[in-house]
């Protein structure tokens, strides 16, 4: 009976999955990090890829309108133990204060896919467009704030090999 529950389970999880997302945008100039996305259409999902020319973690920071807000999505691909790893954080933009996000106690991304094949490393990522929750940005219709950046390592306290900010229209 287990088995039967955990193969429903691993079904289910595989069909609400899309192979190809229909919306794409380069958000680094040299070509270094694009953003894929797809919103599922009646279900208030959004499936957001990262992919970036990079061997390390990944984040990308969807901010809100003002620009004093961003919600971070923080992950990658660990080669060296064969894992992928995901955070939900956020950060308060606070001036004079150095930035560092905090983890968001409301866990509202699930990892769909993380890898590593020389040079890129792929985040694949679902979220609600609301998730309703208070350290989570929404994603609306128009242009949005967004930042991004990469490293070239997996450790968390890695400086960043290159960042930038951009607008995306999601829908």
């Amino acid at each position: 009976m287990k088995v039967l529950i955990a193969l429903a389970s691993l079904l289910a999880l595989c069909a609400g999955q899309l192979t190809n997302l229909t919306n794409s945008q380069e958000l680094d100039p040299a070509g270094n990090f694009r953003l894929s996305w797809e919103v599922i259409a009646g279900t208030g999902d959004i499936v957001l890829e990262i992919q970036a020319k990079a061997a390390g973690w990944v984040s990308l920071e969807i901010v809100t309108d003002d620009g004093k807000y961003a919600d971070v999505i923080f992950g990658g691909y660990n080669d060296e133990f064969s894992f992928g790893y995901l955070e939900d954080w956020s950060l308060e933009w606070t001036p004079g204060a150095h930035l560092l996000p905090i983890p968001d106690a409301s866990k509202d991304l699930i990892l769909q896919s993380a890898s590593f094949s020389s040079p890129n490393t792929i985040v694949r990522v679902k979220r609600s467009l609301n998730t309703g929750d208070y350290y989570d940005v929404p994603i609306h219709s128009g242009q949005m704030p967004i930042g991004w950046s990469y490293s070239t390592s997996d450790a968390y306290d890695s400086v960043h090999a290159a960042a930038g900010f951009v607008y995306v229209t999601f829908f």
